[in-house]
């Protein structure tokens, strides 16, 4: 094949040079738009791909040991260890994540959510506890914003 273009002393290339430029150009604006297109689409996978976010310093088997809470007035019947809740939060959700405890009790989630970099919502039926759960969560507020 090149022998015979070098033949013709390079006319085939010449004539048909602008056809194959309009090609090339359509081609790279195509390659552009499904290069962003991919993009976008791999954007959106990492945003709904659910974390696992583990280390080898981490408890990392189906078995987890912490501490029960401590002992205090007014505890919660059924608290959760706010270590436990924060290593279940890093494990399970990404910073900025939106926490929902529907169960809230005494606001250890909360404590924990708003300690890991997490948003969080409560829900408690018993007034007693929400105002337990409320005092919390805005101290762990205050101690967040003494810490910036």
């Amino acid at each position: 094949m090149r022998a015979m273009l070098n033949a013709r002393g390079g006319e085939f290339l010449r004539k048909d040079y602008e056809f194959l430029r309009k090609d090339y150009e359509f081609l790279r604006k195509d390659y552009e738009f499904l290069r962003k297109d991919y993009e976008e689409l791999r954007k959106d996978y990492e945003e709904l791909r659910r974390p696992f976010n583990i280390t080898a310093q981490d408890q990392w088997t189906d078995v987890w040991t912490f501490d029960p809470p401590a002992p205090y007035p007014g505890r919660h019947p059924c608290e959760k260890p706010v270590t436990l809740l924060s290593h279940a939060l890093k494990a399970s959700t990404k910073p900025g994540a939106v926490v929902l405890d529907a169960f809230m009790g005494s606001g250890a989630t909360g404590d924990a959510a708003l300690r890991m970099g997490r948003k969080f919502i409560g829900i408690e039926r018993e007034p007693k506890y929400f105002d337990i759960a409320c005092r919390r969560i805005e101290d762990a507020q205050r101690q967040l914003r003494l810490v910036d």
